[in-house]
């Protein structure tokens, strides 16, 4: 299956993310393959849920609609999302997230077909740097606090790779642990993740080490199809600076530009992580939400959302 239109669309990350247990729907045309959808399915007592998995951050339609007049062409995408739609299995909650800009300019028009079929679509915003830019325009850029907290981290700490996956992972919960947070990520197929990514030059971990080699923060990047993505990171609460990640990602924008990559910083959850991340100067863009459910998980969705507050990453 060859229509992939973002990293997290490869059959290699899906299967790596699910231990090979994601499923998808598909439209051909003739022998051609002109779109696939896939998802990660669960169960959570009685509710089937159709959702992205683990790491996985992107997904939605992958679409072929091959060329011709604009018209044309956005009736075919309709057409082909709507098909796709129409197969996937019965569910009780369904959610994903699309981003148009890693698609074909039409990609904006699948909010169309999902709502034509029930489902709801609202926004979620993201920033963007485009890092095939000079390093030195990009450090321009920044907000005057943010250099100077990479410039602080820098007397302080060393950016290394981490190439232990457990060590990442055990790093993470610990700071969870520490800060009497909710873990919620599940770190059961990350060691898998991380070796398939290290194989194609698709993603790497970074650290930051004090003089004595204990870690202060760690981020988990992945790449593909000329954009790199933040997808997770972790400081240690006891250290009490206010720039090791800040340094972590200078340091993510500096690999991005030798790779020739966008790198984006995976999403905007509240107003203190658009403080954070505007600071570095990139460009704001916008993803669509889907999602999808039965009125009884709806309500169950909310109950349990109203007392258990969400939990995202440290923007310090």
């Amino acid at each position: 299956m060859g229509l992939s239109q973002s990293l997290f669309h490869e059959p290699w990350w899906l299967s790596a993310v699910t231990g090979n247990q994601y499923e998808e729907v598909t439209v051909k045309h003739g022998s051609r393959v002109v779109g696939r959808f896939p998802f990660a399915v669960a169960r959570r007592g009685p509710f089937h849920l159709l959702q992205m998995p683990a790491f996985t951050h992107l997904l939605g339609p992958a679409v072929d609609v091959g060329v011709g007049k604009p018209q044309s062409l956005l009736t075919k995408r309709l057409s082909i999302v709507r098909d796709l739609i129409d197969q996937l299995p019965p569910f009780s909650f369904f959610k994903q997230v699309f981003d148009p800009s890693i698609a074909d300019g039409l990609a904006m028009a699948d909010g169309l077909a999902f709502q034509d079929r029930g489902f709801q679509v609202t926004l979620q915003y993201t920033f963007q740097i485009d890092c095939r830019n000079d390093p030195t325009n990009i450090w321009d850029g920044m907000h005057t606090t943010v250099r100077q907290h990479i410039r602080r981290a820098e007397e302080k700490y060393s950016v290394a790779a981490v190439n232990d996956p457990q060590q990442f992972g055990e790093f993470y919960v610990r700071n969870i642990e520490k800060a009497n947070k909710i873990n919620r990520t599940d770190f059961a197929h990350f060691a898998n993740v991380f070796s398939e990514c290290q194989a194609r030059n698709a993603g790497e971990i970074l650290g930051a080490f004090d003089a004595d080699g204990a870690p202060a923060a760690m981020v988990f990047l992945a790449w593909g199809h000329g954009v790199g993505y933040y997808l997770l990171s972790t400081r240690a609460p006891d250290v009490g600076d206010s720039g090791s990640v800040s340094l972590l990602l200078w340091s993510a924008i500096k690999r991005a530009h030798k790779l020739k990559l966008l790198f984006d910083f995976d999403g905007v959850y509240s107003s203190g992580a658009a403080r954070f991340l505007s600071g570095f100067g990139g460009q704001i863009k916008v993803r669509m939400i889907v999602t999808r459910g039965r009125p009884v998980y709806r309500v169950l969705r909310f109950v349990k959302s109203a007392l258990v507050p969400h939990e995202s990453r440290d923007f310090t």
